[in-house]
């Protein structure tokens, strides 16, 4: 034992301890009771391992005092706000607060708190202020003259709203006050309206993503110009062709993600520029997305259709027209939302009850937009009879989905609506390749995009009905003549190559380079390419060209009659009959993967 600790008398002596008797000192060494006993009174000497102080406050007691300063900290600080006290009473208290070096909290430091738990996001507040204000723009850097610009900013508020009147400029706007004021939308508005061909063109490009590389990702700026010049860009995006649009698909996100950012969606009284902005997000981003076959983020709600009757009120005669493009984009959102619902095992039954469903509710969304068509100028006009005719098209979209019909192929239910999506897709073709020169250079995105998905669907579906009225061994003259009548009534080679003549008028003294770097002009080439490689899918289904002695037989052309397809038999085009193996030819791997750039699937 360690001699260095000091050592105590019991109170009780060896004796007086084993017998469990009150042992009261009569002397220093004795006891009272050994002393009457006669006995011997021993005391023992023990090791001090606790000797009493007087103890310094406790951590406990420490702490326990630091709270009650914070709190009175606190109710003077509330007081001073003119909130109520708080209640300390039921404030937990625990013998373990911590490390034992907790420096005290200020008055700065409780306001900093208080003020943080009004506002529990964390970090500071994105910039309110461009990171390029200042700089010169294209027009002040000589790159465009003045008077240019005024003509562009003009051609926008004329011709090209009508087609997206969801960016929208005050009566007499001029190029010189945008630019000042919203550069961003300026650059966007420059980029819809200068044309594939204009020689500014990358170079205007590259700026837009300067802005948004700048602004929207490094420096997370979010404000109505931001996103209204968005909107515009990718509305009109051109340059650069990319497969799979991935950079298109990033700023329709970005125009999204401002959007929320900004609250529009659940902003109690948004401006009109506002409501504009939100329905233009909503038709862009659900009809290019849905076809895309990528996830659809915003949905038709109360929102959109407050902001639909608030803005028809305007005095813009452009907000009148803005109803007939949500409610179609909204159908359309509805029928992907049905299409994606439907089990494979469903079988034809299903599918006609769906299909009837559709068209009574697109009957009364018809109704209500061609009830506004009269008033719309024509350009608004042919873009919503696009719209329309798409949506038509999309009916009959069931038809080429093989797991829907793998208990009965050659329904009639099924032969209705192939020959219904290739005449729907056909009129569509029409119309488009039927508009002015100035038009095509104006379409958006969205009506592009409609127009290749019927360029697809036609050969889809021809050749899915050849497949069904062929069978395995087409030996049988009235085969031929079936297939001779549909093939001649789609006339696709032709088709296709007309619409692209048509699209290609925007693209005149551009080089091939330039033209690929175009999305439209890309498009225009796998067109032509399917038009050629179109015969030998043809032939690789029936085995041969029909011979000429089958275009006789109109046992399918009365059929065709019957679902009012008009079927005049042509000559049948040498190119069918007389097909140079080495040429054009490609295997069903590589057509199904051409195809499914139209379409969105094999």
């Amino acid at each position: 034992m360690n001699a260095t600790i000091s050592a105590v008398k019991r109170r009780a002596c060896v004796a007086c301890t084993a017998a469990k008797a009150k042992c009261t000192p009569q002397t220093v060494n004795l006891c009272q009771r050994c002393a009457r006993l006669g006995k011997s009174c021993t005391y023992l000497e023990l090791p001090q391992t606790k000797r009493k102080h007087k103890a310094a406050p406790s951590r406990v007691e420490v702490l326990e005092k630091k709270v009650d300063q914070l709190m009175s900290q606190v109710a003077a600080l509330t007081r001073q706000n003119g909130q109520t006290s708080p209640d300390t009473s039921s404030i937990p208290l625990s013998n373990d607060l911590g490390s034992s070096h907790d420096p005290e909290l200020d008055s700065t430091d409780i306001a900093a708190m208080l003020d943080a738990a009004q506002d529990p996001s964390h970090g500071p507040d994105p910039p309110t202020s461009s990171v390029l204000e200042g700089q010169p723009s294209i027009v002040d850097r000589g790159l465009l003259s003045e008077a240019e610009a005024e003509r562009l900013v003009a051609t926008f508020q004329l011709d090209f709203v009508p087609k997206f009147p969801f960016v929208l400029f005050a009566h007499g706007e001029t190029a010189a006050r945008l630019r000042d004021r919203e550069p961003f939308l300026f650059l966007c508005v420059v980029a819809a309206t200068m044309g594939s061909a204009h020689p500014l063109r990358k170079t205007v490009a590259e700026e837009i993503m300067k802005h948004v590389t700048l602004r929207v990702v490094a420096r997370s700026e979010r404000n109505l110009e931001l996103l209204r010049g968005l909107l515009v860009h990718s509305a009109w995006y051109s340059y650069p062709a990319e497969r799979y649009h991935p950079r298109l698909l990033l700023l329709i996100q970005f125009c999204i993600s401002i959007l929320y950012d900004l609250g529009l969606h659940r902003k109690p009284s948004p401006s009109s520029d506002e409501q504009r902005a939100l329905l233009g997000t909503y038709w862009l981003s659900v009809g290019f997305c849905g076809i895309l076959g990528r996830p659809v983020i915003m949905k038709h709600d109360g929102r959109i259709d407050a902001c639909m009757e608030s803005i028809a009120s305007t005095e813009h005669l452009s907000d009148r027209w803005i109803a007939p493009f949500i409610h179609l984009q909204s159908f359309l959102a509805t029928m992907d939302e049905v299409y994606a619902s439907m089990p494979a095992s469903g079988g034809r039954v299903l599918i006609q009850v769906t299909r009837g469903s559709l068209q009574r509710q697109f009957d009364s969304v018809r109704a209500s937009v061609e009830k506004d068509l009269s008033s719309c100028p024509l350009s608004t006009a042919n873009a919503i009879r696009t719209e329309i005719k798409y949506v038509e098209t999309r009916l009959e979209e069931l038809s080429l989905r093989e797991e829907l019909w793998i208990a009965e192929p050659a329904s009639a239910v099924r032969t209705t609506m192939l020959i219904g999506i290739i005449q729907q897709s056909k009129e569509l073709i029409h119309t488009i390749r039927n508009l002015p020169v100035s038009e095509i250079a104006q379409m958006t995105i969205t009506t592009s995009a409609r127009t290749c998905a019927a360029v697809g669907y036609i050969p889809t579906a021809i050749l899915t009905l050849l497949n069904l009225i062929t069978g395995p061994t087409p030996t049988d003259s009235a085969l031929e003549a079936q297939v001779q009548a549909v093939v001649e009534a789609a006339d696709y080679p032709n088709l296709v190559t007309e619409l692209a003549n048509a699209l290609e008028t925007k693209f005149e003294g551009m080089s091939a380079a330039e033209i690929e770097a175009d999305v439209v002009g890309s498009l225009c080439s796998k067109m032509r390419l399917l038009a050629r490689c179109y015969p030998y899918q043809i032939r690789a289904v029936v085995g041969s060209a029909p011979s000429q002695d089958a275009r006789q037989d109109t046992s399918m052309m009365a059929a065709v009659h019957a679902n009012e397809v008009a079927m005049t038999p042509q000559i049948w085009p040498s190119i069918y009959g007389d097909l140079d193996d080495n040429i054009f030819h490609v295997d069903g791997i590589q057509w199904d993967s051409l195809l499914s750039n139209f379409t969105g699937f094999s």
